[in-house]
């Protein structure tokens, strides 16, 4: 069966459009139910028949469910062409903090070392050095109680690595918490541990550093995919924008009316100004709903404008947002 035809029978007009399209740069605008990861699937299987290197390719997702979904969907892909399914074992799919982790491993093997902490795990960390961090004299300031500090300073490290400031910058804004973020970094680095939001820091710096270890690990890249692209944060794009600087292709798929992640730093922005960022980009849209009722179809389409004002004009900068949330540093309200 020729590629036309395996395309033809599997997909709808709009998503083989955007499986065959052979700009450098894409974004493809998709709702729920419209089949974008079935889209992205095609699209690796594609590129594979059409003679790229499996270990050439590089997916990205945002859980390691989803990572799972997206394997199995390219395997069955993959049998349309005709293709040997195994070949998914020498791609990347997986998420953004773990594909971070394998690049400072190449960089640095201590980093192979080093425990990963997730969102619970860096709470777990922060309790267990409460006073060593001197988290005790930000709970007496305060006067809040223990685990509302852990939590609170958990958000503020995570965003602070998230949207991309640095800490000696949030030093002058809050010297409290700037200092206090200086001492994590420092007990972290210590310690021997990392939490994802300074995984995916540390990487974009050396990435900008133009690293030679890290070209080196990124030697034989050609495409990058990223799946859910409105759950991208700042830290996350300037990832994605490094490596598709040193691959051949990038392929974004989300849906500008969802971002589920909004509340940990997602930033829809990047869907609307990728265009801008990627000036000779295409961009594709999968209007063909295939879960949704009709009714619900209206009500997103009339939406979107208005989501749009509240996400991007609430605050007059993302860095003005930041500091208003680390205010509880001063008032001791934690909002």
């Amino acid at each position: 069966m020729t590629t036309a035809q395996v395309l033809g029978q599997n997909l709808t007009e709009d998503q083989r459009l955007a499986v065959l399209d052979d700009h450098r740069d894409i974004l493809c605008l998709a709702c729920a139910g419209s089949g974008k990861s079935r889209t992205l699937a095609f699209r690796i299987a594609y590129l594979v028949a059409n003679g790229c290197p499996a270990d050439s390719i590089v997916a990205f997702t945002f859980t390691d469910k989803a990572a799972e979904s997206i394997k199995r969907r390219v395997s069955e892909a993959l049998s349309k062409f005709e293709l040997p399914q195994t070949l998914v074992g020498a791609m990347y799919i997986g998420t953004i903090h773990s594909y971070c982790q394998y690049l400072l491993g190449s960089v640095d093997a201590r980093y192979r070392q080093f425990e990963v902490l997730d969102e619970n795990g860096l709470k777990l960390y922060l309790l267990s050095r409460y006073r060593q961090l001197a988290l005790n004299e930000i709970k007496a300031e305060r006067n809040s109680k223990m685990f509302e500090t852990i939590r609170e300073v958990s958000n503020a490290w995570s965003t602070a690595n998230d949207e991309a400031l640095s800490y000696s910058d949030v030093t002058g804004e809050d010297e409290t918490l700037g200092n206090l973020l200086e001492r994590i970094y420092a007990s972290l680095e210590r310690d021997q541990y990392i939490d994802f939001s300074l995984m995916i820091r540390l990487a974009v710096e050396e990435l900008e550093r133009n690293s030679p270890a890290i070209n080196q690990a990124l030697n034989g890249v050609r495409h990058i995919l990223v799946d859910e692209y409105q759950d991208v944060n700042p830290m996350q794009e300037r990832l994605i924008r490094q490596l598709s600087e040193r691959a051949d292709s990038l392929m974004v798929v989300g849906d500008d009316d969802q971002s589920i992640y909004a509340w940990r730093g997602a930033d829809v922005n990047n869907i609307l100004s990728f265009q801008e960022r990627y000036p000779q980009s295409s961009v594709h849209i999968l209007s063909t709903n295939f879960r949704s009722t009709a009714a619900i179809v209206v009500v997103v389409k009339k939406s979107r404008h208005e989501k749009y004002l509240f996400l991007i004009c609430f605050f007059k900068s993302r860095h003005e947002e930041y500091f208003c949330r680390s205010c509880f540093f001063k008032s001791g309200h934690g909002q």
